[in-house]
């Protein structure tokens, strides 16, 4: 019995002294914190993206010519002739036809639409993207140009290259394009031949603010 007794005080005593030490054991504190905050933004410049052809390649067929012209077959009615004769010959001239070419040969109006499209950011105040042509770069840029055939002499004169819109406000990088058109007169009273006339190059500039 004695040994019962104390074996049982023993195993009260040790676990007296296990919860008297976990009692000791300091509790662990609340991890501290602290909170800060950061302004954020972004900056977006102004930015251009200019959609073009790099090479047009127009055909005027002949109804178009010929509306150009007058657009018809012109009788210039009766004339009478006289013949003179030689031996063998007779030969009769009729008056000069001179009706001279309808003024619009020479100064045809011509409009190229849906040619250049584009996207842009612009500043909110007063920025805008501006557009313009021309048939020179930089310090040479012009209006006019010439368009010539493989034949000698006959040539198409071009003049009074524009374009529109000149100007509009920014779209967005993923908003619709702006599309716009180029304009220009040709003179045709110099083009004799059925043939490709070359030798004129468009630049389009895009700039936004």
């Amino acid at each position: 019995m004695s040994i019962t007794k104390t074996l049982r005080a023993s195993a009260l005593a040790a676990s007296l002294a296990i919860a008297l030490g976990m009692a000791l054991t300091p509790t662990p504190a609340a991890a501290a914190g602290t909170t800060g905050s950061t302004t954020f933004s972004v900056i977006l410049q102004p930015t251009t993206l200019l959609y073009y052809y790099s090479a047009i390649d127009l055909t005027v067929p002949s109804s178009a010519l010929v509306a150009l012209a007058g657009g018809a077959t012109i009788n210039l009615g009766a004339q009478a002739l006289t013949a003179t004769g030689t031996a063998s010959t007779l030969s009769a001239n009729a008056a000069t036809i001179a009706p001279g070419a309808p003024g619009s040969i020479s100064a045809v109006g011509l409009t190229l639409g849906n040619v250049w499209a584009v996207r842009s950011i612009t500043t909110p105040s007063a920025g805008t993207t501006t557009v313009t042509v021309s048939f020179g770069t930089g310090s040479t840029a012009v209006t006019s140009a010439t368009l010539k055939s493989p034949t000698t002499g006959s040539s198409i004169a071009l003049s009074s290259l524009a374009t529109s819109p000149t100007s509009f406000n920014g779209t967005g990088l993923g908003g619709t394009p702006q599309v716009g058109n180029v304009t220009m007169t040709m003179d045709l009273s110099k083009a004799s031949t059925a043939a490709t006339y070359s030798g004129a190059t468009i630049y389009i500039t895009a700039t936004s603010t």
